[in-house]
């Protein structure tokens, strides 16, 4: 927010300001440049601020901290406030009257150098200084989605196929299975998405109001907001967020570009409750987009440096949600249990009230699904999923005797959101990929038709392109390649397989085979015979898949690392307006090198390029009027303009043939006890999964009739099979 510069300073305190500043400048820089990268050690998990055990520093940091505190002493003792500059400004002061109570930064020496690098980023201005004519909302007008029926306790017992290898929220192997339980579907934000159609409802902040620029938003914060560590919530977390997202030791590129300053272009705190965020652009989702910037405890962290990944591998971050993990808790290589925070700070807020109802999550690992299944028919575990067509209509059969006597009822939800993007996805920079002949030939000889009749008898749909599921912005008649054995060879044929040997597999004339190996992190997939129907399939065309399936952790990261050559997978997908491009096609994320220097004169893709890992590039793929759309797309305020550059990007992606899309299954199925119980409805409209957003509960006393009625070989009430298309789509 830029600030303007009063004329009626007094000269000495003007002088002696700027001079103050400067000095605290300096001493900051020369504490950072004086680093000779010694470690200091996290911070203790106590919720007290940690000092750094620094070794030769020591003294350094504790002179700047002391002459940190005497400037913010002096700027109070003077009236003043520091606040971003205009145009070529590091900052400027203006006299303000007092009203209310200014914030004071009190971070460590590396953070508040971080915060001195960039001013016009990070401002602390006046209560004063809130502009007086912004229209607040709350959210009053939206129904609640839980039940008044909920009722609080239990336990609910749930699985994993993999144990996670960290507990942090970022960094490398952070996007685990386990992640959803911490982070994504207990997370509270500034403002949460409605779930059931447009609009927001309150999270850390109670009201908000977007100025007239249309993209800086304002937040007033809940203060009744804390940690499950029992600390409150600091308005200064959300310029601590960004220090962390920033931060190269966290080892996320992702974070590191979604929220770099030229993007989150500045956050203002006006009070200890109070605050403003500036995004870039005045997108037409522009309060989403800021709200996304979560809090993070500073108390807990202190600062960060080389050895974050490692020394917080396995420490949860204190929560603003409902369920945390203790320590005690951890059974490591067997169970992790979440437990809901004692006294939760939103327990009756209104959109939170008779949601997260469960004492406890228990997540179980059970690597064999098999096992997980037979475990689920026993009561360890209180719901499966039933979205394989083996399990719905074959293993929990409607003549069941679990069904048939009531104990266990099945359920099919349709929700309306993107898809899950199940696809093949090619290498780019394998040898042989890396042709587009060859990439487009795949997409015929990837026969999903074959897998959606054989394997998941016709109720899925194929996928059509890369961007399903977000209304206008989605492509209006592309659709996936069908199979052909003629075409996929024509193809092939084009890139010099043109000799078939006597295993049917195709080569060149120097004799190399047109082969791959085809990575899965999902054994179900192929305990359901899809590799095996791809397998089978492609070999008509002349191509040999050797199939790799892997357990999962393992595969996604091999995946990561971009060392695979094909893969079947899938990447959950946030409800958003429009569909998200840079993350997995710019080349920023495919290759290591500068983007001057990925390509030629001619605009062509050079050779012998450092594949980038942990990105969501799986394909590699890398093109140079691609990336220029992309760009303008990321930058466009347009709505119009953006549905336009989505449709041309989504056709020019599938020339490209990285992606080959699978299937899409317009709902989701599961098998759960009757003890576990939900709203009229069964769930939101944009629930991904039956727990996503915490509206089921146990009851403990149907639990208790349930499993004496099995005890005596009674049924437990009538059979339930039930289907629930509110929210179908024609």
């Amino acid at each position: 927010m830029k600030r303007l510069i009063q004329k009626n300073l007094q000269p000495t305190n003007n002088m002696k300001t700027k001079l103050t500043v400067f000095l605290l400048a300096t001493a900051l820089i020369c504490v950072v440049g004086c680093n000779q990268k010694q470690l200091k050690k996290p911070a203790s998990t106590d919720g007290e601020d940690a000092a750094a055990a620094s070794m030769s520093e020591d003294n350094v940091r504790h002179m700047a901290q002391v002459f940190a505190q005497e400037f913010a002493a002096e700027l109070k003792r003077q009236n003043l406030t520091l606040a971003g500059g205009g145009e070529g400004q590091t900052g400027s002061l203006k006299p303000i009257e007092p009203v209310g109570r200014p914030v004071e930064l009190k971070s460590a020496p590396d953070v508040m150098a971080f915060y001195a690098a960039d001013p016009e980023g990070f401002t602390v201005a006046q209560p004063g200084d809130l502009p007086s004519d912004l229209e607040w909302v709350n959210g009053s007008e939206l129904e609640e989605f839980a039940s008044p029926d909920a009722k609080r306790g239990g336990t609910f017992m749930e699985y994993t196929s993999d144990y996670p290898r960290t507990l942090r929220f970022v960094g490398p192997d952070a996007n685990g299975a386990f992640r959803s339980h911490m982070l994504d579907y207990n997370a509270v934000y500034l403002v949460m998405p409605y779930p059931n159609g447009d609009g927001y409802y309150p999270g850390l902040a109670k009201e908000w109001a977007v100025a007239p620029d249309g993209r800086t938003v304002f937040f007033r914060l809940d203060p009744d907001a804390r940690y499950s560590d029992g600390k409150l919530l600091k308005v200064t977390d959300f310029f601590f967020g960004l220090y962390m997202m920033r931060s190269e030791h966290i080892q996320a590129p992702w974070y590191n570009d979604y929220f770099s300053n030229e993007k989150f272009e500045n956050v203002t705190i006006y009070d200890k409750h109070t605050l403003a965020i500036r995004f870039y652009k005045a997108k037409p989702d522009v309060i989403e987009k800021i709200a996304g910037l979560r809090p993070v405890p500073e108390h807990f962290y202190g600062e960060l440096d080389e050895q974050y990944v490692e020394d917080f591998q396995f420490k949860f971050e204190p929560t603003l949600g409902a369920y945390e993990v203790k320590s005690e808790n951890v059974k490591s290589g067997e169970s992790i249990t979440l437990t809901r925070v004692a006294g939760w700070w939103a327990n009756n807020k209104r959109f939170f009230r008779d949601r997260f109802n469960p004492d406890a999550i228990k997540v179980t690992v059970i690597r064999e699904a098999n096992s997980a299944f037979e475990l689920f028919k026993k009561g360890d575990l209180d719901w499966h999923g039933l979205a394989l067509p083996e399990y719905w209509y074959e293993k929990l059969s409607d003549d069941h005797e679990l069904v048939k006597n009531g104990h266990v009822e099945k359920i099919q939800f349709h929700n309306d959101v993107p898809r899950p993007t199940w696809a093949v996805r090619l290498n780019s920079n394998h040898p042989v990929l890396s042709n587009q002949d060859i990439r487009v030939g795949m997409n015929y000889a990837l026969n999903f038709s074959a897998v959606i009749e054989k394997c998941f008898r016709n109720d899925y749909e194929r996928m059509r392109t890369v961007a399903d599921g977000y209304g206008p912005r989605s492509h209006p008649n592309l659709k996936a390649r069908a199979f052909s054995v003629e075409k996929a060879k024509e193809q092939f044929a084009k890139a010099g397989y043109t000799e078939l040997g006597s295993d049917g597999i195709l080569r060149t004339l120097a004799g190399k085979r047109l082969s791959f190996v085809f990575t899965t992190p999902y054994k179900r997939l192929d305990e359901a015979g899809v590799m095996t129907v791809l397998k089978e399939e492609a070999k008509k065309a002349g191509v040999d898949l050797q199939v790799e399936v892997m357990e999962r952790t393992a595969a996604w990261k091999k995946i990561s690392e971009k060392k695979h050559e094909m893969m079947l997978g899938a990447l959950n997908t946030s409800v958003e307006m429009y569909p998200r491009f840079w993350e997995p096609y710019h080349s920023d994320n495919a290759y290591k090198e500068d983007k001057k220097d990925r390509y030629d004169a001619n605009g062509k893709l050079k050779s012998g390029l450092t594949p980038k890992p942990v990105t969501n590039s799986f394909t590699l793929m890398a093109d140079h009027e691609i990336d220029g759309l992309i760009e303008r797309y990321r930058a466009s305020e347009s709505l119009n303009e953006i549905t336009q550059l989505s449709h041309t990007l989504i056709q020019k992606i599938h020339e490209q043939g990285a992606y080959v899309p699978g299937w899409v299954r317009p709902w989701y199925r599961v098998g759960q006890w009757r003890w576990v119980k939900y709203p009229k409805d069964y769930n939101v409209r944009e629930s991904r999964e039956p727990f996503e957003f915490h509206i089921h509960w146990i009851d403990s006393d149907e639990k208790s009739r349930t499993l004496k009625a099995m005890e005596d070989g009674e049924a437990s009430g009538a059979a339930s099979i039930r289907v629930f298309d509110k929210y179908k789509l024609d």
